[in-house]
């Protein structure tokens, strides 16, 4: 039975490979399934919904349908199906049809650790850009310092393992950094450094406290 992913939610949106929607050779029902495998795809577009989560979003009434769907938008060259045999398997194997959304067309494979963080894709925030001033005088450098550090660690984890992470969540580690007059160039550095180790030894995406280590 394939693993579904409604127990934790799905995003009220999906982000659709906008060439889909002039697509003569779609039909609309394989758009709504597209529309849906969309809805849970990470950033790099894995994901693998259950038939009936797909069903109950796509408004498909048999699990035919949607594999007729899927079989076209694979053939079209919307959605790659990904094969276990392919991948270093977990220590139970893979039960589950794994899919990947190709929003050029031409995107890699994802590697192992792609497929296994399974972060869902994000909008786009500039809440992430804006440095928001505190108080006043040498406080208020300090926090437009820490706002800086923060964003610098949160672009390099997503250049480097395309996941996403926010700076509040990370703001009173990228505080300590300020504290100790940490740069930008060292804190990117120190990122980069950081995530290359743990995707080597199949970790998990290190925290601004991780990287503070390393400076």
């Amino acid at each position: 039975m394939a693993e579904d992913l409604s127990d934790i939610g799905k995003w009220p949106w999906s982000i659709v490979p906008s060439r889909a929607f002039a697509d003569k050779r779609l039909k609309d029902a394989d758009r709504r399934v597209l529309g849906a495998l969309c809805a849970f795809v990470n950033r790099v577009g894995v994901c693998w919904p259950a038939m009936e989560t797909i069903a109950s979003i796509s408004g498909h009434a048999t699990n035919k349908s949607i594999f007729d769907a899927i079989q076209r938008l694979k053939k079209t060259g919307y959605v790659r199906q990904l094969r276990a045999k392919d991948y270093q398997e977990t220590a139970s194997g893979w039960k589950s049809n794994r899919y990947q959304v190709l929003w050029v067309g031409d995107e890699p494979l994802p590697t192992w650790e792609d497929i296994s963080a399974a972060k869902r894709l994000q909008l786009a925030s500039d809440e992430d850009d804006i440095i928001k001033d505190v108080g006043s005088g040498d406080g208020n450098a300090l926090a437009s310092l820490s706002h800086t550090l923060a964003n610098a660690y949160c672009r390099a984890v997503q250049m480097r393992t395309g996941q996403v992470r926010r700076t509040d969540n990370e703001i009173n580690h990228a505080r300590k950094l300020a504290e100790r007059g940490a740069t930008v160039e060292q804190v990117q550095a120190a990122t980069v450094a950081a995530c290359d180790a743990a995707l080597a030894r199949r970790a998990g995406v290190p925290s601004l406290a991780d990287v503070a280590r390393l400076i």
